[in-house]
């Protein structure tokens, strides 16, 4: 077995330390089994700026998650519903096939089930010529110890923060200890990966911040703002997001989660917004405009899961490979 997949034996790769052994069939929070599943790759225009630049960021979907959220945009895979097992020379031919199509980077999207395998990964597509910066697209629950073994490896930084609140991260996530790991983990991000600007309009280096309104919970947002503001501004750039959108088609996703309203934001509640970023002098980043949220999610049923707009493909679990 090679160094580091003993890691899928005693499955400790998240915060909630399952401690099962993946490669028998055991499945714990992420519903994973040992090794890589992965659902689209793309040259996706949808993110960050200095992340999708002029040729898309080099986006890989992975199934599984670590949290429970029941308003989820990627719930086909955080279920386990889209996916297929690949193997680490699949995965370094889509990284390689990625920044041959002029991909940006490659952005490992919710990869944290599968830490062994794309830290290997990567490091084969580096041997064989990958040059791209990796970025570590996440939920923030990560403990510090897999952030280390993740800077071993990647460029960029790209977590959530979602709120602060034990009681609602346990309504929501399902992990009331979803403040008190993700407040250490993305100090230790910038603490490794500080921001120091882009080149050129492109980041190579660093860590973005996200935070996505949630309607209904706007003293929360400021929560978030304010500990952003004291602990890391300076050290990392702010994505604010307000496209916060579940289609009514999804039946019971408000069920536990009666504080989230499925509405979009009002222009006060934004313009309040707007006054705190100016009040915590967080001057680093963006933000989405309130009029940017489309009213659509990603059906990764597909062989493009998004707008041909925001995506080309270039792998789909649909399809067994390239089309």
């Amino acid at each position: 077995m090679l160094n580091g997949f003993s890691d899928y034996l005693d499955c400790r790769l998240c915060p909630r330390g399952c401690g099962i052994n993946r490669t028998a069939g055991q499945l714990g929070a992420c519903l994973q089994p040992g090794g890589m599943v992965l659902a689209c790759a793309t040259r996706h225009f949808g993110e960050e700026p200095p992340l999708a630049g002029a040729g898309g960021s080099g986006a890989l979907f992975f199934r599984g998650c670590t949290l429970r959220c029941g308003f989820c945009q990627n719930r086909q895979l955080s279920r386990g519903e889209a996916g297929r097992k690949i193997s680490i020379e699949e995965f370094k031919r889509i990284c390689l096939e990625l920044e041959g199509q002029g991909a940006e980077n490659i952005n490992l999207v919710s990869a944290t089930p599968f830490i062994p395998s794309v830290e290997e990964g990567i490091r084969q597509a580096r041997e064989a010529g990958l040059t791209l910066p990796v970025v570590w697209n996440s939920s923030g629950y990560e403990t510090t110890g897999q952030v280390e073994r993740l800077a071993g490896f990647v460029d960029i930084f790209l977590p959530d923060i979602k709120l602060l609140d034990p009681a609602l991260s346990g309504r929501l996530f399902g992990a009331a200890d979803y403040p008190e790991v993700v407040r250490p983990a993305l100090k230790k991000m910038t603490e490794l990966r500080p921001f120091t600007g882009s080149s050129g309009g492109k980041m190579t280096s660093g860590t973005i911040v996200r935070h996505l309104v949630l309607p209904g919970l706007l003293e929360e947002s400021r929560r978030v703002l304010e500990w952003f503001s004291s602990e890391l501004r300076e050290k990392a750039m702010l994505s604010l997001m307000v496209q916060f959108y579940v289609p009514p088609e999804l039946k019971g996703w408000r069920r536990g989660v009666a504080a989230v309203e499925n509405r979009s934001l009002l222009p006060r509640e934004y313009d309040q917004l707007i006054a705190w970023l100016n009040e915590f002098q967080i001057e680093e980043g963006f933000v989405q405009e309130l009029g940017e949220n489309e009213t659509w999610w990603p059906d990764f049923m597909l062989y493009n899961p998004f707008p041909p707009n925001y995506s080309r493909v270039v792998w789909s679990w649909t399809s067994n490979g390239d089309r």
